[in-house]
């Protein structure tokens, strides 16, 4: 994203260049001092300039006006609130732009619109990674919520922008972060575990031969009945251990097809072999459990001859 980050910025700074000279011929005085406010470097007096342009009943019907609102607010959020994630002015700029956007039917603005919403659109795109990174149950809702409105509104700059690799990526980083809730032990512990599972299938569900997504997906599955068995000890009563090993046959068993999904991604990983191995004989399936120690013992010795 660094790279990315860095042209947006460029493509930015071009349009804030082009603000007077885009208003040049237009019957927009109002707009235009709110520009040149902007260009003397007074951020708030633009502000306060073009607001009042949009009192007037010309004005406010010109995609230019709107655009150079969103644009000043949009400089407010970057400039003076630092990318405040929660920033009101952001959502100013947002609906500003699209408006300017709704009344230029000629596209004449679209340049200009489009990068500033590239911009917005990325903002709303780190957040979702910073949320992610640091996500708690306070803020359990909000790297989603960031998630979506990027894809909303870069949706609109790039219509045919592909969004498929982002949001895997980003279904796997909130499996791996609810992972983390789940061995921390916060409240609801369980339900950070569901919620990771619950991303890791949306994961896959965009796409399904993602080898770190069926994996990890089936390791979890399986310490969990790991875990389970783990907490038997001699204070264990008959009925209930009989509902823990069903529990944990259970789990084994909806860890099995994503660990064989990731082996057959990779045939030659040994971390699915070992899986394998593990998950079979967790099943009482010892021959199947041997064929993919074999297979492991093969690709060993057959990367240790080539070495």
């Amino acid at each position: 994203m660094g790279r990315g980050k860095l042209t947006y910025a460029i493509m930015l700074a071009w349009a804030a260049v082009c603000l007077s000279f885009t208003a040049t011929g237009q019957h927009l005085p109002k707009t235009q001092r709110a520009v040149e406010r902007f260009e003397q470097g007074d951020i708030a007096a633009a502000r306060d300039a073009v607001m009042e342009a949009l009192q007037d009943n010309n004005e406010r019907k010109h995609p230019y006006t709107w655009f150079v609102k969103g644009f000043v607010f949009k400089e407010i959020f970057k400039e003076i609130e630092k990318g405040n994630p929660f920033s009101e002015n952001r959502e100013v700029a947002v609906q500003a732009i699209r408006k300017s956007i709704a009344l230029d039917t000629d596209s004449t603005y679209w340049n200009n619109n489009q990068k500033a919403l590239q911009y917005l659109a990325l903002s709303y795109y780190n957040d979702a990674v910073r949320f992610t990174r640091a996500l708690t149950r306070e803020n359990f809702h909000e790297p989603e919520v960031a998630f979506d409105q990027y894809k909303e509104l870069y949706a609109i700059a790039e219509p045919a922008h592909d969004f498929t690799a982002q949001s895997v990526e980003f279904y796997k980083n909130m499996a791996r972060a609810c992972r983390l809730l789940y061995e921390n032990g916060d409240t609801g512990a369980v339900l950070y575990f569901d919620k990771m599972v619950e991303y890791y299938k949306k994961a896959l569900a965009l796409l399904p031969d993602d080898f770190q997504a069926n994996y990890n997906l089936s390791v979890n599955y399986y310490n969990q009945g790991v875990d389970r068995i783990r907490r038997i000890d001699h204070t264990t009563e008959i009925f209930e251990l009989m509902a823990i090993q069903d529990e944990c046959i259970a789990l084994f068993r909806k860890a099995l097809p994503f660990m064989l999904k990731a082996h057959e991604t990779d045939p030659e990983h040994q971390n699915t072999l070992k899986g394998l191995m593990a998950i079979y004989k967790s099943l009482s399936e010892d021959e199947r459990a041997t064929a993919y120690r074999e297979e492991l013992e093969a690709l060993i010795k057959n990367k240790t001859s080539r070495d």
